[in-house]
């Protein structure tokens, strides 16, 4: 049989028999989309912390649960994926059902990415990012106390600004996540950062981004990828031809190192 139609049955008899649970709950303050295919009652032997992008539904990723646990048995019977809404409506800001970690000046940030002079994204801390990781650092610490699980058993990551926010936690708050995944996210507040990459003891990043990504630029992402790599991070760096977007060979990496 042909390896994809292998696959694909196999995927079809997983989603036959998988019963998913889909529910919101509040951590830290915010609110989560929670979904699984566990017994009720059964605690995950691990959690994927996924956070959107900027403008974009709280609930914007949670459409990766349900493929996630229908692409791999043991994704199912191990996994539980929370997707924390970000704290700021953009509804005043004409941006209805749209949300943010903290305010962005998309004009400056188009500036950016024509002028190249991408010192003045990647060298400032963005107002609003520490209060935002303040609270996304509460929620990761309340999901894995009702999860029972630790850092070892959790996964972090995020899109865009997801993927900003994440990076900022991990670094600054000491997490050692089971793997870091990065989509589409760039460096900020480099000097910070890499006094606290320093002192981290590491851990294993799932990284990506567009060569042709007209919002967060490719380069300031290069940089991400080789500060991270020179204190002792596990970089797995994955360039694709595309946009500012995740593509289905990423999804397909992070359901694998899953």
């Amino acid at each position: 049989m042909d390896r994809s139609c292998s696959k694909a049955s196999g995927r079809n008899e997983i989603m036959a028999t998988m019963k998913l649970n889909n529910s919101q709950e509040t951590y830290g303050g915010l609110t989560c989309r929670v979904i699984d295919a566990l017994p009720q009652g059964q605690q995950p032997d691990a959690v994927m912390v996924l956070c959107h992008g900027f403008g974009a539904p709280g609930d914007d990723l949670a459409a990766f649960g349900p493929h996630l646990l229908s692409s791999s048995e043991d994704i199912a019977e191990r996994y539980r994926f929370v997707f924390p809404e970000a704290p700021i409506d953009l509804t005043p800001m004409g941006m209805p059902g749209g949300r943010a970690w903290w305010p962005i000046n998309m004009a400056q940030l188009a500036e950016i990415n024509q002028t190249e002079d991408y010192s003045k994204l990647t060298t400032v801390e963005p107002p609003g990012m520490s209060a935002a990781s303040d609270q996304l650092a509460a929620t990761v610490k309340e999901i894995q106390a009702a999860n029972g699980i630790d850092d070892s058993a959790t996964v972090l990551g995020g899109f865009s600004q997801g993927a900003m926010v994440t990076s900022n936690i991990v670094l600054r708050d000491g997490f050692v996540p089971k793997l870091m995944v990065l989509f589409s996210g760039t460096l900020l507040n480099s000097e910070v950062w890499k006094k606290q990459a320093a002192n981290h003891a590491g851990c294993p990043v799932l990284q990506s981004h567009g060569r042709q990504d007209m919002v967060l630029p490719f380069a300031p992402a290069t940089l991400l990828r080789d500060m991270l790599t020179e204190n002792g991070f596990d970089v797995d760096f994955h360039a694709f031809i595309g946009p500012h977007t995740i593509p289905m060979e990423v999804l397909t990496e992070l359901m694998r190192q899953l």
